[in-house]
């Protein structure tokens, strides 16, 4: 068969590695938009009325597996085939959402179960940033690779508009399992298509140096990057306060804005602006790409200031569709600089410790968000939260090596 020939943005899905990995992450993907606000609401059905502390201990439970894990994750991805690692991981989590499934379908759950069972999908997720991370250069041309972490990022976010509505549709006209059902069934077409992946081989060794040996000489990498680690750890400090948009929102629209329907169409604003964030992505190009990097996510504030001010559903889907918008754009180049900056054997590593740096405190912040709405209120914690974000950002913009990260497609080997 002739390879395929695909035009401009679109040439990385001529390469099959990357068109198989990418039709995975699109079915894993769906699966996970779909089951999203199920599981919300699986909890707030199950308490009775909206407690936003059951609802957070359900989400840090699977956060604290992950962080638990993850350097795991990141060892044993440089050591083995990313896309075996994959695999596994998604066997893991479609076990975990099956069973989920089941106990909500069968009115067998309880807050213990749940937390349960959300911890193993969590365990099981602890592998797939740091296998993905380093698979994605794989499967792809160095000259597509901007364009590849793109479309993924793009059809990721177009899931998001399409995923929530269906995820609303169903837990309103039906259940909350029937959504988590698809997300396991999504798990099982995810792990056949990557075990189709047949990349070039990358000379792993047979033999292994210690695992805590290999864990320091990822660590060398990670510290040996000023700009790396000082926005890991800010952006960490950051995502406790972006934790608070999961557990404060569902409770805004069950309690101001008539439920599991509002929350879908404002999930749908997030993912329509992300879709436009990753097409603009496409073609993107900043000439400091890091400080465009650390500057768009700011518009994630608006989210959190419209529903502070219990603002209508459209206003609140409005200022998610620029945060939307200026994730993707965050993470588009974020992935990119990464990948081009941090040798391709150690990739996994660090971005482990890329993951858990920044992602370590977002367990704390689901109990932290659930904890400050009880005690001074969903407003006064949103506007809290909308405050600090704004506040770590800007902080990022003072570290000088972030402003001498150079022009993406140009690597600038800065480690200090």
């Amino acid at each position: 068969m002739p390879p395929l020939s695909l035009p401009g943005r679109l040439a990385p899905l001529a390469e099959r590695p990357y068109r198989l990995f990418f039709s995975a992450s699109t079915i894993s993907t769906l699966g996970d938009s779909v089951a999203g606000i199920a599981l919300a609401f699986a909890v707030l059905d199950l308490t009775g009325t909206p407690k936003p502390l059951y609802l957070a201990i359900v989400f840090a439970g699977r956060q604290l597996a992950n962080g638990a894990l993850v350097l795991y994750g990141g060892v044993l991805s440089d050591r083995l085939p990313r896309n075996r690692i994959l695999v596994g991981a998604a066997i893991g989590q479609g076990v975990a959402q099956a069973a989920t499934a089941a106990v909500v379908l069968s009115d067998h759950a309880t807050i213990g179960l749940l937390v349960g069972l959300q911890i193993l999908y969590g365990a099981a997720d602890a592998f797939v940033i740091p296998a993905e991370t380093g698979l994605v250069p794989q499967t792809v041309s160095d000259e597509r690779l901007q364009e590849a972490n793109a479309l993924r990022g793009m059809m990721r976010n177009l899931i998001f508009v399409v995923g929530p509505a269906v995820g609303g549709v169903i837990v309103v006209a039906g259940s909350p399992g029937i959504a988590l059902a698809i997300d396991a069934v999504s798990f099982v077409g995810a792990a056949l298509l990557l075990t189709r992946i047949r990349v070039a081989p990358r000379g792993l060794r047979t033999e292994h140096a210690h695992f805590l040996h290999e864990l320091r000489e990822g660590w060398r990498e990670f510290t040996s990057r000023t700009w790396l680690w000082s926005t890991v750890v800010i952006f960490g400090l950051g995502n406790f306060f972006f934790m608070f948009w999961s557990v404060l929102g569902p409770i805004v629209a069950k309690e101001h804005l008539g439920g599991a329907g509002a929350w879908a169409k404002i999930l749908v604003g997030s993912g329509i602006g992300a879709v436009v964030g990753g097409a603009v992505a496409l073609r993107y190009r900043p000439r400091l790409p890091l400080v465009a990097c650390v500057l768009w996510p700011m518009l994630f504030c608006l989210q959190l200031v419209t529903l502070a001010l219990h603002a209508p559903t459209w206003v609140i889907a409005a200022a998610s569709f620029l945060g939307g918008l200026g994730i993707a754009i965050h993470l588009t180049l974020w992935f990119t600089i990464f990948q081009r900056e941090v040798p391709e054997h150690a990739q996994s590593r660090v971005s482990s410790y890329d993951a858990l740096g920044s992602f370590v405190l977002t367990p704390l912040g689901f109990v932290g968000a659930g904890l400050l709405a009880a005690g001074i209120g969903v407003s006064d914690t949103a506007w809290l939260a909308a405050g600090a974000i704004l506040a770590l950002n800007s902080c990022m913009l003072l570290i000088p090596s972030v402003w001498r990260v150079g022009r993406v497609g140009a690597p600038s080997t800065i480690t200090a």
